[in-house]
């Protein structure tokens, strides 16, 4: 009995890892067929998740046609640790991968810096579109890096709402988060929006803002502030599609 028992537990143990390469297989294909990969990573690395798509595939593939496990003793408790520490990063990722970054993360990585930063890691990259006349409908990465040539001119943009408790009367803050890398380093871009009623949105309300910018000096900073015509507010993006790129 204690044999057949043995046994038993081997085979669990042998098919727990085929399982969880399974589970891991599934939400790496998941994130890129929904294009929720890029909640978490920039576009260009998408090959690398691929790669671990491939590499899972095989390691399912071995376990499964491979040469069994040789009886080197009681694995269950060894199997249950390995087990933990593979499904952890899942369940997290399950857990998080329809949540975005809102006003919480924008109050940790805000630093009164972020205007001057993008200019920096913009500056080599230029778009080759006629500054004098830009497109009305931009990102707020966009208005970042070009806030001097669109000082005056109407545009188009959308993000978030945080009004903080200081926030002047008619203001708001509209703001997205930059991604470099990953979510790790992601860099909030924020412009503020000035328009009478603008109490109306709740924090972390997506907006859709038309309007005139208008540069202005906060705390020793140029900073662009959208003159508002009229705000909508439309539905959440896909996690994928909430986050900028550069």
């Amino acid at each position: 009995m204690s044999r057949i028992f043995k046994n038993v537990v081997l085979s669990v143990c042998r098919y727990l890892d085929v399982f969880l390469f399974v589970a891991w297989l599934g939400a790496l294909c998941g994130l890129l067929l929904t294009g929720n990969d890029t909640a978490f990573l920039h576009p260009r690395f998408r090959l690398f998740i691929a790669g671990g798509a491939v590499l899972l595939t095989a390691f399912i593939l071995v376990i499964l046609i491979g040469p069994k496990r040789h009886d080197t003793g009681w694995p269950l408790a060894m199997t249950a640790v390995q087990a933990l520490v593979i499904i952890a990063p899942l369940l997290f990722l399950a857990a998080v991968v329809n949540q975005g970054m809102g006003s919480h993360a924008l109050i940790r990585k805000y630093t009164g810096m972020e205007q001057q930063t993008l200019t920096r890691l913009l500056e080599s990259g230029k778009n080759t579109d006629d500054e004098a006349n830009p497109r009305p409908t931009m990102s707020l990465l966009d208005i970042a890096r070009k806030m001097k040539q669109i000082d005056g001119k109407r545009v188009i943009t959308e993000g978030l709402v945080y009004r903080p408790d200081i926030m002047p009367e008619n203001y708001l803050t509209l703001f997205r988060f930059a991604i470099f890398c990953c979510a790790a380093d992601a860099m909030p871009v924020w412009v503020f929006v000035e328009k009478e009623g603008v109490e109306a949105f709740d924090d972390e309300n997506w907006i859709r803002v038309d309007g005139t910018v208008q540069i202005v000096n906060f705390n020793g900073t140029d900073v662009p502030v959208v003159r508002a015509d009229s705000i909508v507010k439309k539905p959440a993006p896909p996690p994928g599609e909430q986050y900028l790129f550069f």
